[in-house]
């Protein structure tokens, strides 16, 4: 068959299909319209949603904003006379009592926002300033259990060291060993390294110094690699 005589061929088939299309929607005219109808509430729900999604969003993030300039305070002693325009306070335990506060109510409000997500893993270090390890440990659980790979890194970290803390060592020695095979931007592979060798630098010298050496020769042109260099050096 010649070039033109399947080109035509294709035109035809073209009309042929667009026509049957056409008679079928003056038939089915009703069932167009719904359905197009449907289509176009679902685009209206899902562009809707994104914004309202959105605007959560900014709000979540204002608030947290707002907690986390309470959990970033200056402690000053008791008696300290007052600056304007900035909050102090004169332990660690109310400054992380006051930022829960406004962290309990972003999660509450926000709760299935990214920003929401983030309140729960200070919660937890909130927790931890107020030496309720067992709520630290609840919330650095519902962290670690997101979406967000990275937020859950940072909260297995955290529960790693609770779990050292409080003497769980094998139980911390297992969440670094996951942390340095699945590395991610919060906590990349160096750094659970370099903790998980702290860790054993008291208890076992020879699992931690080969840890460090590790870290050494994989980041000899960074100053993590100089950081275990120093470790090293002060390993007994």
């Amino acid at each position: 068959m010649r070039s033109s005589e399947r080109h035509q061929l294709k035109q035809d088939q073209f009309a042929a299909a667009t026509t049957e299309t056409l008679d079928w929607a003056v038939e089915h005219r009703n069932t167009v319209v719904i359905v197009g109808t449907i289509v176009a509430v679902v685009l209206l729900l899902l562009v809707g949603g994104f914004y309202y999604q959105q605007n959560r969003e900014q709000k979540a993030s204002a608030l947290l904003g707002e907690a986390l300039q309470l959990y970033e305070a200056p402690i000053v002693p008791a008696g300290t006379p007052a600056t304007a325009g900035v909050t102090t306070f004169n332990s660690v335990s109310d400054r992380a009592k006051a930022a829960s506060n406004k962290l309990v109510e972003v999660a509450d409000k926000y709760g299935r926002t990214d920003s929401g997500s983030m309140s729960t893993y200070f919660l937890g270090l909130c927790a931890e300033d107020m030496s309720d390890n067992v709520k630290a440990e609840e919330y650095f659980k519902k962290a670690s259990d997101s979406g967000n790979k990275d937020l859950a890194a940072l909260a297995k970290s955290a529960l790693a060291s609770l779990y050292h803390d409080t003497g769980r060592d094998q139980l911390a020695i297992d969440t670094y060993k996951q942390l340095i095979d699945k590395p991610t931007n919060t906590v990349p592979k160096p750094s659970a390294q370099l903790a998980l060798a702290d860790l054993y630098a008291a208890k076992d010298p020879a699992q931690a110094r080969k840890l460090y050496e590790d870290v050494q020769k994989e980041n000899a042109d960074n100053p993590i690699g100089q950081l275990a260099v120093s470790k090293l050096q002060a390993l007994k």
